[in-house]
């Protein structure tokens, strides 16, 4: 896994797993495949794909096994209506370069490091019982969030696959323009050297490449169909 794309998609693999550990769901790598035999926490998949050769064959071991209810198909190249699932979204990996030959900002941004300020900003970004306590004692997971007049933004770093991260990105109040061109800043000030990864899709990944981001790859997430959820 050379190139950005690859990266991107084994800091994804790392950070999931990050947060169902904190949940205390294990995971299970194989070479095409990454998954659980169990319900994931709200909002994230059951199996993600690390590799574009995944077969159908492996995805029914957890499909079969497991609660499959959503699968993450990093490359957008698998077709799984014949298992019984419909596309929840589509979406593009996105990446941006390290600003790491700057001088660090000054920023109102900061990071969260007691459990009190977590649950505020779990709550302000809904996801109140996702995001835990323990992720406050893992040094390559910051957590940030600025507070001004006209709203509250926050999201989440992660340094995993050489790429730092970038999950959980919300905005609350006024829209905040300069979102996605503060967030290499402001991570500089904590990994410096390393490129930016992540996903977004619709008016955020818009918002993203008016800052500056620019598209690595396509992805899609995958959800089991009512229909087959009620056969």
């Amino acid at each position: 896994m050379n190139n950005l794309v690859d990266r991107a998609v084994k800091n994804n693999i790392a950070w999931c797993g990050i947060v169902c550990d904190s949940h205390g769901i294990a995971g299970i790598s194989k070479e095409n495949l990454w998954g659980l035999l169990s319900k994931a926490p709200p909002f994230y998949p059951e199996i993600i794909t690390p590799s574009k050769n995944v077969t159908i064959e492996e995805l029914v071991y957890f499909i079969e096994n497991g609660k499959v209810s959503s699968i993450k198909d990093s490359y957008a190249n698998i077709d799984l209506a014949p298992l019984g699932f419909k596309i929840l979204f589509e979406a593009e990996w996105i990446s941006h370069a390290s600003l790491s030959n700057q001088e660090p900002i000054q920023t109102n941004w900061r990071v969260i490091s007691t459990e009190e300020d977590l649950a505020q900003w779990a709550t302000t970004s809904e996801l109140d019982g996702v995001i835990k306590p323990d992720l406050l004692k893992l040094k390559n997971v910051k957590v940030f969030i600025l507070q001004k007049n006209d709203g509250i933004y926050g999201f989440i770093a992660n340094l995993n696959a050489n790429v730092v991260g970038i999950s959980n990105v919300f905005s609350v109040g006024m829209e905040n323009e300069n979102l996605w061109r503060d967030i290499p800043q402001v991570v500089a000030n904590q990994f410096p050297g390393l490129p930016l990864g992540g996903y977004e899709h619709n008016d955020t990944l818009e918002a993203a490449h008016l800052a500056g981001w620019r598209s690595l790859g396509p992805l899609r997430v995958w959800i089991k169909s009512q229909e087959w959820l009620n056969s």
